[in-house]
């Protein structure tokens, strides 16, 4: 079964409040940014089979955003492996759930690794666009021919955006 994964990365988190990184929330400009992810998503009419996200507060709160601008997801699912693992394993969990259209929100470094190990580089715009930096709310898009081509690496990274 093909694949298509979109690794994003959360929306910008707040420092005003002293909490723990695993409750701190979003901040304004990433409550925006995430509603204008979401926004992007529906103006391309994708919708998800599944999203997971980590167990952090602002990768929650990314969905919501994500979700209130009209995305939709067959099921949606917390993984603590999103917030504690590392890109393999995140990429594992992905390929594991098989599932033909997939958000995943989490973390930097881990989800730009997680592009890296998913996709084969190539002279592209995308790369070439990931390769300068992955802020808040980007999107890496990655298509394979199945969870075992996403799991060697194989996959393609056909798109790479940062709504604002």
């Amino acid at each position: 079964m093909a694949l298509t994964v979109v690794w994003m990365r959360h929306g910008k988190s707040s420092w005003d409040q002293p909490v723990t990184d695993e409750r701190r929330e979003l901040a304004p400009r990433g409550q925006a940014n995430a509603t204008a992810a979401g926004e992007l998503l529906v103006s391309r009419g994708i919708a998800f089979d599944l999203v997971i996200h980590s167990p952090a507060e602002r990768a929650r709160q990314t969905w919501q955003y994500v979700s209130e601008a009209g995305v939709s997801a067959a099921e949606v699912r917390e993984e603590v492996g999103l917030y504690e693992g590392d890109a393999e394993a995140i990429v594992r969990i992905v390929a594991d759930a098989a599932a033909g259209t997939t958000l995943v929100i989490g973390h930097e470094p881990t989800i730009g690794e997680a592009v890296e190990l998913s996709a084969t580089r190539e002279a592209t715009k995308a790369w070439a666009a990931f390769d300068i930096k992955y802020p808040t709310s980007a999107m890496a898009t990655v298509e394979a021919a199945s969870a075992d081509d996403l799991v060697a690496g194989t996959g393609r990274l056909v798109d790479f955006v940062v709504p604002r």
